[in-house]
C-alpha cells in the first residue's frame, strides 16, 4: 500500500486543524482583561496574537519541508507537544513576557499541525478533489472560531483568563492522544533527499512557478482580512461601542456562520466548477461584502449588528477564496506539498502578523480604519487574480 492510499479520518483531519483557531480565538475576547490584568496597554497584549502568528509563519517555513523528508507523522506529533508545552505555561504566566513566551510556543506548535493538515490532504487527492475535501474538513473545523471567542468570553468571565489556557490544555492532550494511536503517514518522498538543507531547495522553484504565486496572493489577501478583523473588533465593540466582551463573542457566530456556508458551496461545487473559478467567485464575493462593511461603518448606523453582518458576507468569500487558493497552490508542485504548504501559509501569517500590528495601532486612532484595510486587501487580492488571468496557462 502506497503512502497516497493512507488517508487520514475527517476527525483526525479536523482535530489537528482546529488546534491554530482555538489558540487564536479563544484568547480574544480576554484580551481587555489581560491589559487590565497586567497594567498594560492594548497595543502590548495584542502581541499576543501578533506573536502567536509570527511563530505560526516561522515555523511553517520549517515544518513543511522537513515533513517532507521527516514524514508528516512525527511532525505533527512534534507540534502538538509544542502546543501542550505553551498552554500550561500560558496558564503559569506570572509576566506579560512569560505570556508572551507562551503564545509563541503556542503558535510553533498549531503553525505545524495546520499547514501539514493540508499537505496530508494534498497527499491523497488530486486538486479539485484536495480543494473539495479541505473546504469539508473548514467546514467542520470551523465550529472551532465559531465557539471559541463565545466559550473564550464565558470562561474569561466565570473562571479567569488562565482557564482558557488551562482548557487549551486539556483540548491538546486530546488530540495528541488521537493522532499518536490513529494518524497514518502519507509523506510520498521520506527520506529521498539528500540532506537536511537540501529540503529547503523548494522555496526557489515554488517561488518561481506563477501559479503558486498568483493563489498565494489570493489566499494571503483573503486570510490577512480576516486577521486584521480579529486584530480590530474586540477594540471596536467594547471600547468604541461600549458593549461586552461577551457581546463580541455572540456577533462573531455570523462570520462563522458565513465562512461555513463558503466552505460548504466549496466543498459540493469544487470538482464540477473547477477550484481556479471558485477562487474568483469568492473574491468577488468578498470585494461587495467588505465594500458594504466600510459604507456602514462611516454612517450613523454603525453597530455591532452593521459592523458584522457585512463582514460576514466577506466571510462567505473567504470559504470559496482560502480552500481553493490553498489546493491550487499545493497543486504548483505536488510532489513538493509540504514545502508549499509551509511557504503558503508562512506567507499568509508572516503579513497578517505585520498588519494586526499596523491595526492594532490605526483602530486606536480612527476605529473604521478596520473596514478600510480590510477592503484594501480583499481588492489586492482580486486585482492580482484577476491580471493572472489574462495570461493564464501552463504552470511553470
Amino acid at each position: 500500500m502506497t503512502a497516497a492510499a493512507l488517508k487520514p479520518t475527517l476527525t483526525i483531519l479536523v482535530a489537528i486543524s482546529a488546534l491554530q483557531p482555538i489558540a487564536l480565538n479563544l484568547l480574544a475576547p480576554a484580551t481587555p482583561a489581560l491589559t487590565r490584568h497586567f497594567a498594560s496597554n492594548y497595543a502590548t497584549i495584542q502581541l499576543t496574537l501578533t506573536l502567536f502568528l509570527v511563530s505560526v509563519a516561522l515555523t511553517q517555513l520549517l515544518i513543511g519541508p522537513l515533513s517532507d523528508r521527516l514524514g508528516r507523522r512525527p511532525c505533527v506529533n512534534a507540534g502538538i507537544v509544542l502546543f501542550l508545552a505553551g498552554s500550561v505555561l500560558g496558564a503559569l504566566a506570572p509576566t506579560t513576557h512569560v505570556l508572551l513566551a507562551a503564545r509563541v510556543l503556542e503558535g510553533a506548535g498549531a503553525g505545524a499541525t495546520f499547514a501539514l493538515s493540508r499537505a496530508i490532504i494534498r497527499d491523497t487527492a488530486n486538486r479539485d478533489e484536495a480543494a473539495s475535501q479541505i473546504a469539508s474538513v473548514t467546514m467542520v473545523m470551523v465550529v472551532a472560531p465559531m465557539l471559541a471567542p463565545w466559550l473564550g468570553g464565558q470562561i474569561e468571565t466565570a473562571l479567569g483568563w488562565r482557564s482558557i489556557f488551562w482548557f487549551m490544555t486539556i483540548f491538546g492532550a486530546c488530540v495528541l492522544a488521537l493522532t499518536l494511536t490513529r494518524l497514518p503517514e502519507t509523506a510520498p518522498n521520506i527520506g529521498k533527499q539528500s540532506s537536511l538543507l537540501g529540503v529547503f531547495r523548494a522555496f526557489p522553484q515554488l517561488a518561481r512557478n506563477r501559479s503558486f504565486v498568483v493563489n498565494v496572493a489570493a489566499g494571503t489577501s483573503a486570510s490577512a482580512a480576516f486577521f486584521v478583523f480579529i486584530a480590530a473588533t474586540p477594540f471596536i465593540v467594547v471600547e468604541t461601542m461600549g458593549r461586552g466582551s461577551d457581546v463580541y463573542g455572540t456577533y462573531f457566530i455570523l462570520n462563522a456562520l458565513g465562512y461555513m456556508i463558503g466552505n460548504f458551496t466549496m466543498s459540493r461545487l469544487a470538482v464540477r466548477v473547477g477550484t481556479y473559478r471558485m477562487v474568483r467567485y469568492g473574491l468577488v464575493i468578498s470585494f461587495i461584502g467588505t465594500g458594504a462593511a466600510l459604507a456602514l461603518s462611516l454612517s450613523p448606523w454603525w453597530s455591532p449588528l452593521t459592523l458584522f453582518l457585512p463582514l460576514a458576507v466577506n466571510a462567505i468569500g473567504n470559504g470559496l477564496t482560502i480552500p481553493g487558493a490553498t489546493a491550487e497552490a499545493l497543486s504548483a508542485r505536488p510532489e513538493l506539498a509540504g514545502s508549499a504548504a509551509g511557504l503558503l501559509g508562512a506567507t499568509q501569517l508572516g503579513i497578517s502578523a505585520a498588519l494586526t500590528v499596523l491595526i492594532s495601532w490605526l483602530v486606536t486612532l480612527w476605529p473604521q480604519s478596520m473596514n478600510l484595510l480590510v477592503w484594501l486587501l480583499v481588492a489586492s487580492g482580486l486585482v492580482a487574480v484577476g491580471l493572472a488571468r489574462r495570461g493564464r496557462g501552463p504552470a511553470a
